[in-house]
């Protein structure tokens, strides 16, 4: 076997259909031709961080991105969003039950000012507190 520096082994390309073939099939493949991609090339020791970390996102691209590890990815983003939804879902339900006991019970007697005031500031606090971190932090699909 010939050792291959991380340049030779990254300028190899994978053969067309090879997006569809899953872990097993890609390893079939390359030792029916006789290739094998070390986890570390000839020349990883004189290779700095930069070049290490683009040949391991190489080696993972090339190996690692099968049908099961997308499938995979697309189940915990699904997971993911549904959590976030549940807990949106949840501090809405709060935001109107708290505004029910504002305008729904006679605790603040005819004080329409006091409950339009109680209201723009749950509301302004909600969005500041709540939705607008929780709209930042919204799981996207993995790519």
């Amino acid at each position: 076997m010939t050792t291959w520096t991380s340049e030779e082994l990254m300028a190899w390309q994978p053969p067309p259909g090879w997006h569809e073939l899953d872990g097993d099939q890609r390893r079939a493949h390359l030792d029916q031709r006789g290739i094998q991609l070390p986890l570390r090339p000839a020349d990883w020791e004189i290779l700095d961080h930069d070049q290490r970390m683009t040949y391991l996102t190489w080696y993972a691209r090339i190996l690692g991105d099968t049908p099961e590890a997308r499938a995979a990815k697309e189940r915990e983003y699904r997971k993911e969003l549904r959590a976030w939804r549940v807990l949106m879902c949840w501090w809405i339900f709060c935001l109107f039950v708290g505004l029910g006991l504002v305008w729904g019970t006679s605790a603040l007697g005819e004080g329409t000012g006091l409950r339009v005031g109680i209201t723009v500031f749950v509301v302004a606090g909600y969005a500041a507190a709540i939705f607008v971190p929780m709209r930042l932090n919204k799981p996207v699909p993995h790519a």
